[in-house]
């Protein structure tokens, strides 16, 4: 495994080598897509018009940033949501992605949304 730190030295695991709780992290989100990918695909063949969708809460907490973009790319094949309160889905290695904002006056019954887009370069607001 490569040490985000510096990636010309490579980490040695042993018996006795611990893993970070980011690198646990990443470990069970790659079971998690690898998993969720294998069933979607197997739906597929009776069902393919359904979604292939999975849902990450509070996505890629204690995950370093570096690792975000690169888990994200992954999920590209899927359909896929989001809930972060500082994770807006830009990352380079997403090709496109639609996000939606919501914010929440509490003085104010209910929830608004900004609807935007992302083409793997620049951010936009979608207006009606």
């Amino acid at each position: 495994m490569l040490d985000d730190t510096s990636t010309a030295r490579r980490r040695k695991f042993t018996g006795r080598t611990g893993l970070s709780q980011g690198e646990q992290r990443v470990l069970s989100y790659l079971a998690l897509f690898a998993a969720a990918a294998a069933h979607f695909t197997t739906l597929a063949e009776t069902a393919p018009q359904a979604p292939r969708l999975i849902l990450l809460d509070d996505a890629f907490a204690k995950v370093d940033e570096p690792t975000h973009g690169r888990l994200s790319r992954i999920l590209v094949d899927l359909d896929f949501v989001l809930t972060s309160e500082r994770l807006m889905g830009t990352w380079p290695d997403v090709p496109a992605l639609h996000i939606y904002e919501c914010l929440r006056d509490p003085h104010v019954r209910g929830v608004a949304t900004l609807h935007y887009t992302w083409n793997g370069r620049n951010r936009r607001l979608v207006t009606v």
